[in-house]
């Protein structure tokens, strides 16, 4: 009696777990690690899948979507007709493949190519924190930060501090913020800047607080626009982070042109996506004219769960496809999809200079168990890598040939490229690409070489728990 109980509830949970997981349109890998999660946890599943795994509604998706980018999509409509009749979208700067890469970031994203834009490449947390403040209090009309993780550390709290007084001194101030990734903060937290007529909202947010049933589609932007000439993307998060890893070493740029008015209007459709009556509507003072002060040419992406296509692994893809040299890559956590490995194995195979830099301590165990799992991959493939040990490596980059660079707020795995809604700039500038490359080989001398040869002496409980972080990568 009590075995065919045991059985009809199994036969049960099978049943309502492929029911649960198949209502919804997902891809293979997401669907066969949400069936093991509910199929070997009945019940502790059950409740993972209610806050991780349920996508947005339809409606949020369709409203981010549809969001019209002021102009913008104009301009883009004029370069896919031009390239689509053969004109050359950035000069001189062409190489081999570059023309192809353009076009597919340009027809999946709607990503503009914006040239003589002035860009600096930031890799040290101060040199950042006090560029940032110090362009945010010479602000004079507005300040729109979207940021992933503010921290109510000393660094936020000067944050705040200058905030406040910009707002009180009559300069618009917009402020949004992820409620997973800045968890920490509270109404009460962001009370003097509303009192001082600032603007504050949640990304998704609701009273559930981290049981948010949204909390699985995370805002990783994280950009700054200031008075519509500067502009700051990148990995760099505000504050330090509480669980003790020391962040140092993260890329983010400043930049200056017509680039700016690209982040002015994502941040625009993801503000009004979520503000509820406070909704921005087009000024001119948003979109002054860029003065055409550097020489990069460059394409702004953004990717999300509201995307047919997961544009911005299609664009690291064709990157790493065009590769006749070297393809470097950093981030703090390397699960790829089997379309991206098996790029990478056969540039290594072909000869290809493949190196992958991943921090050897990370704030995300089950991660670092699934990155491994596939850098034994890269190192059996013939590829080069390296686990960084002067804190946590944040830094986020794509670099080939020395030559084009990619860099942003999106790491190199699957969550990356499916779930969050990130933010990346393909730069076609050999000078800022080998700037780029300049600072992997900076960190290759505060980094361990990792081999073949330890990665199959490795202990079999090891590999086994590498094994299944693997599988359940698809949904961390």
């Amino acid at each position: 009696m009590v075995i065919g109980l045991i059985a009809l509830i199994i036969v049960i949970n099978a049943i309502l777990a492929m029911i649960t997981v198949f209502y919804q349109s997902r891809d293979i890998a997401s669907t066969w690690a949400w069936l093991l999660v509910l199929l070997v946890l009945p019940v502790l599943g059950a409740v993972l899948f209610w806050i991780f795994g349920r996508k947005l509604s339809s409606d949020k998706l369709t409203a981010l979507a549809t969001q019209q980018r002021l102009g913008i999509d104009q301009m883009v409509a004029a370069q896919r007709e031009a390239i689509s009749v053969g004109h050359d979208l950035i000069g001189n700067q062409q190489g081999a493949g570059v023309p192809e890469l353009v076009r597919t970031l340009l027809q999946s994203d709607g990503a503009l190519v914006t040239t003589m834009n002035a860009v600096k490449l930031i890799s040290q947390r101060d040199d950042y924190t006090n560029a940032l403040f110090a362009d945010i209090a010479a602000a004079s009309e507005h300040i729109h930060i979207e940021a992933y993780t503010i921290q109510p550390d000393a660094t936020g709290r000067q944050l705040r501090r200058l905030l406040v007084a910009k707002a009180a001194a009559g300069v618009r101030v917009r402020v949004l913020y992820d409620a997973f990734g800045s968890h920490r903060l509270s109404a009460r937290w962001w009370r003097p800047l509303r009192q001082a007529g600032g603007q504050v909202e949640p990304f998704f947010a609701t009273k559930m607080a981290r049981a948010n049933p949204r909390i699985n589609f995370r805002d990783h932007r994280k950009l700054t626009v200031i008075d519509g000439q500067i502009g700051y993307m990148g990995g760099f998060d505000i504050g330090d982070s509480p669980k003790h890893l020391t962040i140092h070493r993260d890329t983010q740029l400043r930049l200056c042109g017509q680039a700016v008015a690209v982040l002015q209007a994502r941040f625009f459709m993801d503000w009004n996506t979520m503000a509820k009556i406070k909704k921005v509507h087009f000024q001119s003072a948003y979109f002054p004219d860029a003065p055409d002060i550097g020489h990069t040419t460059m394409q702004i992406v953004s990717s999300g769960p509201e995307q047919a296509q997961e544009t911005l692994k299609l664009g690291y893809f064709r990157l790493i496809t065009m590769a006749k040299h070297s393809i470097w890559i950093q981030t703090p956590y390397f699960v790829p999809d089997d379309s991206l490995l098996d790029a990478l194995l056969i540039a290594a195979n072909a000869g290809i200079d493949v190196r992958i830099m991943v921090p050897k301590a990370t704030n995300q165990p089950l991660m670092a168990k699934a990155t491994m799992f596939y850098l034994d991959r890269i190192v059996a493939g013939g590829g080069h890598v390296y686990l960084y040990d002067q804190g946590f490596l944040h830094a986020k980059a794509v670099i080939v040939d020395e030559r084009i660079v990619a860099t942003g707020t999106a790491n190199f795995d699957i969550r990356s490229f499916r779930l969050n809604f990130e933010l990346a700039a393909f730069l076609y500038d050999p000078q800022l690409a080998q700037q780029a490359a300049d600072q992997f080989r900076q960190d290759r001398c505060h980094a361990t070489r990792y081999t073949a040869q330890m990665a199959a002496q490795k202990p079999r409980r090891k590999r086994v728990a590498e094994e299944w972080s693997r599988l359940l990568a698809p949904i961390l």
